[in-house]
């Protein structure tokens, strides 16, 4: 893998200089028209795909703050299968994502003549529920498979058809290569470069979408020559944000009826989210932020006239809303701190709504290193107030404990002892429908381990994601379900 990923860094550096600074030669009137119909005869040996298959797997770039580790985040890999049916508008997805923290998704999507619907066979965070779709699912999905086979990633180039004023031309002298620059509105300008002797495509740079897509390794399979490697590089990337290994691509009669089957041990339809959130009594001075779905689950600690806050949204926007609910319910108080679990992105955008107050935020050393180095929080840092807990370290009835596990390089759960309660967040993944996953990732054993090793008393886990009301029974079963 160093050798393909210096060999293409290389490629990427040396088509941003094609594509912004090379000069270009100058062309005669005529010659695009004549290099468009180039293309489209040499196009023409494509086959003419109606319904067919696309096996491949990818690298995903992995987010920092979705790593272990902010400083060293790692890829993460995809299996995807996807059938499809252009003239139907038809398609079946099976899409097997494999994190480096043990996480497994293994999500499946169709739509038909009636339906779009979406389900996770690991049930790991759905459960058995099954999501509906919008209906317009299928353009987003034809989308996604025409950028990833070269010779369907250049149809909106071919069907242009006022070739004269939306299309320019450009030959680079060093590389040899043509790059025609696609117009297609002011707000979406696209090149496409390709090589002679023989024509491919080499890359395609969405410049409004802030997209470069390398391609390479052309191979005939099954007598189609398509490219086998692709390398897409996001929002300005140097280094790829997706690397993509095209398998197999085959021509089929149809869709087998079949893929469109919901196994009986799944449902029902999950109906639309209430996302309005309440606030919930449960324990003496202990509150559950929640809405109908338990998405997502905050708590909070009323000590005297202060407010401990357990937990940060996901965005500014929801914090704001939890501030408003928690203050509404206690006018003449105040929120003092939160506490954060760890530092993954969903748990800490949230936090520039109390630092703006002034809340102290609570996190172990390393999650307040991490949030100090969020790219989003750099020109407001300098408000944030931090406060440092430490593994064991007791406040009132929360005591906390900081462990290292698979998913996060620190990360925290309270146990309120007098409450019976422990929160936390991506520890233990639960469903809403208490249902057991098939594949439970290591980080949940080492909570389970350690919060029977530390014999723990309590009747309910407040998870952060999904349910906040996960049983002793519950977690018993889910590892015992995976030993």
């Amino acid at each position: 893998m160093k050798v393909h990923l210096s060999r293409y860094s290389l490629i990427f550096a040396f088509a941003c200089i094609t594509l912004f600074t090379i000069p270009t030669l100058k062309v005669a009137a005529g010659e695009v028209e004549d290099f468009i119909s180039k293309l489209k005869t040499h196009y023409q040996k494509a086959p003419q795909l109606e319904v067919f298959s696309l096996n491949y797997h990818y690298l995903g770039g992995g987010s920092p703050y979705q790593a272990w580790d902010y400083q060293t985040p790692e890829r993460y890999m995809s299996l995807r299968m996807v059938e499809i049916d252009l003239v139907k508008e038809h398609f079946v997805e099976n899409d097997i994502h494999h994190f480096p923290d043990g996480k497994t998704f293994n999500r499946i999507e169709f739509q038909n003549d009636t339906e779009s619907l979406f389900y996770d066979r690991n049930g790991l965070g759905l459960g058995k529920g099954i999501l509906r779709q919008s209906m317009d699912s299928f353009e987003e999905k034809k989308g996604f498979v025409f950028m990833n086979v070269d010779f369907l990633a250049v149809t909106p180039l071919l069907e242009e058809n006022n070739i004269a004023t939306t299309i320019k031309l450009h030959q680079d002298k060093l590389s040899r290569q043509t790059t025609l620059t696609h117009t297609v509105s002011e707000d979406t300008i696209i090149d496409y470069a390709f090589k002679d002797n023989p024509l491919r495509l080499v890359s395609i740079n969405n410049k409004s979408q802030k997209k470069i897509f390398l391609y390479d390794d052309y191979q005939t399979s099954n007598g189609i020559t398509f490219a086998r490697a692709i390398f897409k590089y996001y929002g300005g990337d140097t280094r790829p944000s997706f690397i993509h290994r095209i398998g197999q691509l085959h021509i089929l009669k149809e869709i087998d009826p079949a893929r469109f089957e919901i196994p009986q041990e799944f449902g029902p339809i999950i109906p639309e989210l209430d996302e309005t959130l309440v606030a919930k009594k449960i324990a003496p001075d202990l509150y559950l932020v929640t809405d109908a779905s338990a998405w997502r689950n905050t708590l909070f600690k009323v000590n005297g006239d202060e407010i401990m806050v357990f937990g940060a949204p996901i965005s500014p926007e929801f914090a704001e809303e939890t501030i408003k609910l928690i203050l509404g319910k206690f006018p003449h108080k105040s929120i003092t701190s939160v506490y954060v679990t760890h530092p993954h992105s969903d748990h800490i955008e949230g936090l520039p709504a109390y630092a703006k107050r002034g809340i102290k935020i609570y996190a172990d050393a390393y999650s307040i290193a991490a949030i100090k180095a969020y790219p989003q929080f750099a020109d407001d840092i300098a408000r944030f107030k931090f406060h440092t807990i430490k593994h064991e370290q007791a406040i009132d009835d929360a005591r906390f404990y900081v462990l290292e596990n698979t998913h996060s390089k620190r990360q925290s759960f309270v146990y309120f002892k007098n409450s019976g309660i422990i929160y936390q967040a991506d520890f233990l993944d639960v469903a809403f429908d208490n249902s057991i996953p098939k594949v439970v990732p290591s980080y949940s054993k080492t909570f389970i381990d350690f919060v029977r090793s530390k014999q723990l008393k309590f009747n309910r886990i407040v998870g952060h994601h999904r349910n906040n009301n996960i049983s002793v029974e519950m977690m018993n079963k889910v590892y015992e379900a995976n030993m």
